[in-house]
């Protein structure tokens, strides 16, 4: 079977640096099929990173091989490391990039990068992403055996999970995350889903329990008191118009039709928000 490369980085598409990982990875393993995740997370945006693989690895193959390379601290003490699970490899730094998978899987085994057999034989101190990740991927591409890349650590890093908390009403209470390429505002509130007349709270975060919500009625209030009530696409209001919705990934998000939301209205990452309904 053709092994899968899924990339994600920071590097964006002006500079080599995407294209030196390709092709090193063909390099050595030329039958690999590789993939662009993105590459565009904002400069050292782990938490970004660790979001968005979270959200794309499901949509990939089993087995696929994804090198996740947000990376400031390249080429001091933090570790690199790659993680087995039953379906995926993730290869990357020890930095916190595989938080969400980590909350929201099973445990997987987690070896550190240390067989320089498998690194290219120059490594800089600042492109562990060309000079180690990549190598690695491919190698695991070939046939290697995982545990063959070094010794089995514990203890990985975590970044902070975001709020998403079912308190008395129910209401949900949740945050805002980050504005995505059209400036639609992405929210921790989630995974929902649509059931008869109800919604239901089925969450992706380890720390909130499940809940049932009626949909009639059910309105997201913002920082500044304001309340959205749930509309199933951008379509449902006039233009200019803001509206909460139910993403394409399972959670809340706000979006302006026709407009950008970040732009347009008075909100920012780490907001607090509130789902409830009218009884």
């Amino acid at each position: 079977m053709t092994a899968t490369i899924a990339l994600l980085t920071d590097f964006g598409t002006h500079d080599p640096y995407v294209g030196m990982m390709k092709g090193v990875i063909t390099s050595i393993a030329p039958h690999a099929r590789i993939i662009d995740v993105t590459h565009a997370i904002p400069a050292g945006d782990v938490n970004r990173a660790a979001f968005e693989l979270y959200r794309a690895a499901p949509f990939f193959p089993p087995e696929t091989i994804f090198v996740s390379v947000v990376d400031p601290g390249v080429g001091t003490t933090r570790h690199p490391i790659a993680l087995a699970w039953s379906e995926r490899i993730c290869i990357g730094p020890d930095n916190g990039t595989f938080t969400y998978l980590l909350a929201t899987g099973a445990p997987p085994i987690a070896v550190e990068l240390k067989s320089k057999a498998f690194h290219l034989d120059t490594v800089s101190n600042t492109f562990h992403g060309r000079d180690i990740f990549a190598p690695v991927a491919a190698h695991l591409a070939c046939g290697l055996d995982f545990k063959q890349l070094g010794p089995q650590v514990h203890d990985l890093i975590r970044l902070d999970l975001p709020r998403l908390e079912l308190i008395e009403g129910p209401v949900v209470q949740g945050e805002i995350l980050h504005a995505d390429q059209f400036g639609n505002l992405i929210t921790s509130i989630g995974i929902l889903r649509l059931e008869g007349d109800d919604v239901l709270l089925e969450p992706w975060l380890p720390h909130c329990p499940p809940a049932r919500l009626p949909i009639s009625g059910l309105r997201l209030r913002l920082p500044n008191g304001v309340h959205l009530y749930l509309s199933s696409t951008y379509g449902d209001v006039p233009p200019g118009e803001a509206l909460a919705y139910i993403g394409s990934s399972g959670l809340l998000e706000i979006a302006v039709n026709q407009a950008r939301a970040a732009d347009v209205l008075p909100l920012s990452a780490g907001q607090d928000i509130l789902l409830s309904y009218k009884g």
